[in-house]
């Protein structure tokens, strides 16, 4: 059986993996992928923002998702206990820690400091906005005295941070070890989704809350990584895009 020739020009690297080149109608969708995700999600951040402010479907949907959920204190011990922990170890000083460490540690492997040009953009922008968002909407959490700060309910600041950070982190150990690319991407949705069940079965957070901060980190990361800046590639070591040198 015989196999076609590639046709990949000599002397152009080979793709990581040896995985093929990317037809034109491939490479095509891909470049109306990008702008198409980032319209989607900021259009639904911007449409629930202004239902919330407007006291629409959105509130009534807060309101029977408190109804099902018990508050803390108020429901089985261990599920309360296990909320509590995780939205401990969600604080966004920690959280931003954490990638930190994350960061310095890869750019100590890879030898290089382009980590910091994804890690600091990326938690910059995220707490800009979640800042902004708390200062121009003056919204209570369900259970005031559990929350820092009774009027900045929305958006969550833990669900931000928590998702951008653990995006951040997913990308740039990928960088390294790009094998476990999927399990760090899986680990850092599911981390993202604990935080997220965690703040509205304890009533810290409503329901829109951490939708709107999910939509919120999700775009973050959506144009720092994929479109347009892309910055994983510039924060990769320096045989992200081609075959890394096998080691003798």
């Amino acid at each position: 059986m015989t196999t076609r020739p590639s046709t990949r020009p000599a002397g152009e690297p080979a793709p990581p993996g040896g995985s093929p080149v990317p037809g034109p109608s491939e490479g095509t969708r891909r470049r109306l992928s990008g702008p198409a995700v980032a319209l989607v999600l900021g259009v639904g951040l911007v449409l629930l923002t202004l239902d919330v402010i407007r006291g629409g479907a959105a509130i009534r949907l807060d309101d029977r998702v408190l109804a099902l959920t018990p508050g803390q204190g108020n429901g089985p011990v261990v599920p309360d206990l296990l909320a509590l922990g995780i939205v401990q170890l969600a604080t966004p000083v920690f959280s931003v820690a954490v990638v930190g460490a994350v960061t310095v540690a890869v750019c100590l492997r890879s030898g290089r400091w382009a980590p910091l040009l994804l890690a600091g953009p990326a938690i910059a922008v995220m707490s800009a906005a979640v800042l902004l968002g708390k200062d121009l909407i003056t919204r209570s959490s369900p259970d005031v005295p559990g929350m820092l700060g009774g009027n900045g309910s929305y958006p969550s600041g833990h669900t931000a941070t928590a998702l951008v950070c653990a995006g951040v982190a997913a990308e740039l150990v990928s960088c390294l070890r790009p094998t476990i690319r999927t399990l760090a991407r899986a680990a850092a949705l599911v981390w993202t989704g604990l935080v997220v069940v965690s703040l509205v079965w304890l009533h810290f957070h409503w329901l829109s809350d951490v939708v709107a901060s999910v939509l919120l980190g999700a775009l973050v990361l959506w144009l720092l990584l994929r479109w347009p800046l892309r910055l994983g590639a510039v924060a990769g070591p320096p045989w992200l895009g081609e075959r890394r040198p096998r080691s003798r």
